[in-house]
């Protein structure tokens, strides 16, 4: 799919803009309310786009010099401008830079869609390295979803030393920062959601909980009225920005199964469901794998991780496996001690229990998924749909 990033200073024909690209195909669309000129800044965003649509009106040289320097430093990177200037001298300039197209103000939806399409005949995919995001969602409350997501998190980063983002999406009480950390989030997920046309490296870096080196959060939300402004289209777009600062990207879901949720997974290459050996976690685990596979969901896609095992009452790996029908990714044991003293202080187990089995368990978990990591190709994944768990294949006549 295509990433187009439509760049305005103008907030309503930003909005205009981004409308009518949408309706022009399936293409993931980026929106930053900025000047054109300026937008060599926003370097995160340059490395997710795939084409660019720059809304500029002309009233000096300055606009023109700084969408030349784009030009300079971004060539592979294809750009329509939409202006309503009509002068000569600067369209033949904005040629010569290397713009592919030049559309008039007002926009005609049939010359955008036009030119979308030539790009996307001519599209050559851009090399780019892209995180590898990994989803965390739980079958039932209590799976200890969060402490893992937090915890293999910083052991990537400390352990596999990689570059590591987590992102908290609850949207009821989120307090995944906390288990790992002490520190009180600079902003949260509703935060940035609400200021997506603000993203820049600056702003990124100030809404991050910087846990350790190489390893950043971003918060959920601590209102759940706020979290009303965490949404599908946002989740996409701060993925795509985001995904080229880090190696690995962990979603800590919760339990719920949400349009934010399936936004989630869509962009994920693994997802993790997070189980305990007990026959309780194991019915409401059976279903929630029956809900991913219905949504088409590959088997290869996703992880089974047992967490507290070795308990007196627990259910055989064995049967796990049989009543999930998959094999079992990886297992944690039961470790209350060393889970308890490192949430109470708010450090990962890692810093707080470092010769604890737990603390092992996650660096092997780590360290698996590091080398899968290594010998996959980092493309995207394909996107279900929420749409495909009502479709029936059509049958064919004999």
């Amino acid at each position: 799919m295509l990433r187009i990033l439509i760049v305005s200073e103008d907030a309503e024909r930003l909005g205009e803009l981004s409308r009518m690209a949408d309706a022009c195909g399936t293409f993931q669309i980026m929106r930053l309310q900025d000047a054109p000129a300026a937008l060599c800044t926003h370097g995160s965003h340059l490395r997710s786009a795939d084409a660019l649509i720059l809304d500029q009106d002309f009233r000096g040289g300055t606009q023109m010099l700084g969408i030349e320097a784009l030009r300079q430093q971004h060539p592979d990177l294809p750009c329509i401008l939409v202006t309503s200037a009509q002068q000569p001298d600067v369209l033949i300039r904005a040629l010569r830079a290397g713009v592919r197209d030049i559309l008039p103000w007002p926009l005609d939806k049939g010359q955008l869609s036009e030119a979308l399409g030539r790009l996307e005949a001519n599209h050559v995919p851009r090399e780019r390295n892209e995180a590898r995001v990994i989803s965390l969602v739980s079958c039932k409350g209590g799976a200890g979803t969060s402490f893992i997501a937090g915890n293999l998190a910083y052991a990537l980063s400390a352990g596999e030393r990689k570059r590591v983002l987590l992102i908290d999406l609850n949207t009821q009480f989120s307090d995944t920062a906390f288990l790992v950390s002490d520190k009180t989030p600079p902003a949260t997920l509703p935060d940035v959601c609400s200021q997506l046309e603000r993203m820049d490296d600056t702003f990124l870096d100030a809404c991050m909980t910087h846990v350790d080196e190489g390893f950043d959060i971003l918060a959920g939300a601590i209102d759940p009225i706020k979290a009303n402004e965490v949404r599908k289209d946002r989740i996409d777009h701060i993925l795509s920005v985001v995904s080229s600062r880090y190696d690995f990207i962990l979603i800590d879901i919760g339990q719920s199964i949400t349009p934010l949720s399936l936004a989630a997974f869509d962009r994920s290459h693994s997802i993790c469901v997070t189980v305990q050996p007990s026959i309780p976690y194991v019915r409401t685990g059976k279903r929630l794998l029956d809900i991913l596979r219905a949504l088409h969901y590959t088997e290869d896609k996703i992880r089974i991780l047992v967490n507290r095992q070795g308990r007196r009452d627990e259910l055989p790996r064995a049967k796990l496996e049989e009543v999930f029908g998959m094999k079992v990714f990886h297992a944690l044991p039961d470790d209350p001690a060393a889970v308890d003293e490192s949430i109470g202080h708010g450090v990962p187990v890692l810093k707080e229990q470092k010769r604890s089995a737990i603390a092992r368990s996650l660096l092997s978990l780590g360290a698996t998924l590091a080398a899968g990591a290594g010998t996959e190709r980092q493309t995207q994944p394909a996107r279900p749909s929420l749409a495909r768990l009502f479709l029936r294949p059509k049958s064919t006549a004999a």
